[in-house]
């Protein structure tokens, strides 16, 4: 009786998968030209990230609001609001969050947070405070992004660097996102990041479907 009780709260807890047609609208979304069935590497990725998405989206559920206030900004920026749930995966959507260099939200490192105007100095540093870095995180966005000129080429760049970025580009003679994925030298932590991403814009921003109220969302198993 016991282990029944265990698989129920075990599955109440999990998020329905986003469908192929959400997926699709979170891709054309940024940009891309290709779909979820061009794409190889998105291929079963519902299941293969079914932990991290139940994760983040678990941490979305309790941030909200914040995360409300962010989406305005980049709405107001006209920048895909899949950019908006960069923090998820970045940070876990904490503006104390450290690592490698790394401070708040966005994980801006020093000299890349004060040259899109942060101040950066002991006792007061304003990759920690969410309303500013973010108007940062945007002006670094619209930069890769005139850089480069499609959206998810300059979700690449953030987790690549953008040297890197034009190298693998130029190795192999295209920017679809289907090729650069593949390419083994592509950083497995910036292809993470990018499909953890995307996965959360198709269930928060891009799936229109109207449920079934009836009919509860088949949950991610893993």
């Amino acid at each position: 009786m016991r282990k029944v009780f265990v698989l129920i709260i075990t599955l109440s807890s999990l998020y329905g998968a986003p469908s192929e047609d959400a997926i699709n609208a979170s891709l054309t979304s940024i940009g891309s030209e290709e779909s979820y069935d061009d794409i190889n590497p998105l291929h079963n990725v519902r299941e293969t990230y079914a932990t991290s998405y139940n994760y983040h989206m678990k941490r979305y559920q309790v941030t909200k609001e914040e995360h409300a206030k962010i989406a305005k900004q980049f709405e107001e920026a006209n920048i895909p609001l899949y950019f908006s749930l960069i923090p998820y995966c970045e940070s876990n959507f904490r503006n104390d969050a450290h690592g490698s260099g790394a401070v708040g939200l966005w994980q801006f490192m020093k000299q890349s947070g004060r040259t899109y105007g942060l101040t950066i100095k002991k006792g007061h540093d304003e990759r920690t405070n969410i309303c500013l870095s973010t108007e940062a995180a945007i002006r670094y966005i619209k930069d890769l992004k005139k850089e480069f000129g499609e959206w998810y080429l300059a979700d690449f760049a953030y987790g690549l660097g953008e040297i890197k970025l034009k190298r693998l580009i130029k190795k192999n003679g295209s920017n679809k996102i289907s090729v650069l994925l593949k390419d083994p030298e592509f950083k497995r932590g910036t292809k993470d990041h990018f499909i953890k991403t995307l996965l959360l814009d198709a269930t928060i921003h891009q799936n229109e479907i109207k449920e079934d109220s009836t009919v509860p969302p088949e949950p991610i198993q893993g």
